[in-house]
């Protein structure tokens, strides 16, 4: 029997209340809160929970960061975003209904997009791929730019992916994957052919999407 979302709210905020003495104390806290759905109640018993949080200078380290986000998926039994308030603050806006906070989700996915296809144009130039396939970083890089890509085009809403058809988010989404797995290196032609032939019509795609957000 699934718990009502007020309910379900309530025990989220009352266990980060009672557990912020030992929460500040383990991993030098100094804020904490929820953010997203489940702050403007429309969370579901699936939902992730976003928690925001501020660490005590000092603090701020990636052991206390891991330890707390673990720590926090055991005690709420839910799959914890933990963001800081350092990455949130300029990212989102206000979340006035769903709508509004599904727009800002979608914004920030497509920027994220956006960002990383301007990187990789910027990155690989006039270079050929003799050069792309000497350079170890920028070909570590370009994986990591295009998981970044399809992470975003696979958590974009569905009603903003009907909106602009011309972007090819089913292709785009997972592609990360399809191009590395885990046991084999990526296959750096399919690779170089992204970046010489779909990142350029992708980015200005982006822009005009970006900008009607």
């Amino acid at each position: 029997m699934s718990i009502p979302k007020a309910e379900l709210r309530e025990e989220v905020i009352v266990a980060l209340n009672t557990r912020f003495p030992a929460l500040r104390k383990l991993y030098g806290i100094k804020k904490i809160g929820i953010f997203g759905s489940f702050a403007r109640g429309d969370e579901h018993q699936a939902s992730d929970v976003d928690i925001q949080v501020e660490f005590e200078q000092g603090s701020e380290t990636y052991r206390n960061y891991i330890g707390l986000a673990l720590y926090l998926e055991e005690l709420l039994g839910h799959r914890v975003d933990l963001v800081t308030t350092r990455v949130l603050e300029g990212y989102l806006h206000a979340d006035v209904d769903a709508d509004h906070a599904e727009r800002n989700r979608d914004r920030v996915y497509i920027t994220r997009m956006l960002d990383e296809c301007v990187f990789l144009l910027q990155r690989k130039r006039d270079s050929a791929f003799r050069e792309f396939s000497r350079d170890e970083l920028l070909k570590r890089a370009a994986i990591r730019s295009l998981e970044i890509i399809g992470d975003g085009a696979a958590r974009t809403s569905d009603r903003t992916k009907a909106s602009y058809p011309g972007i090819p988010w089913k292709e785009l989404a997972g592609m990360k994957d399809r191009l590395a797995g885990m046991y084999f290196s990526p296959d750096w032609v399919l690779v170089w052919d992204i970046l010489q032939n779909e990142i350029p019509v992708l980015e200005p795609r982006l822009r005009s999407l970006a900008g009607s957000l």
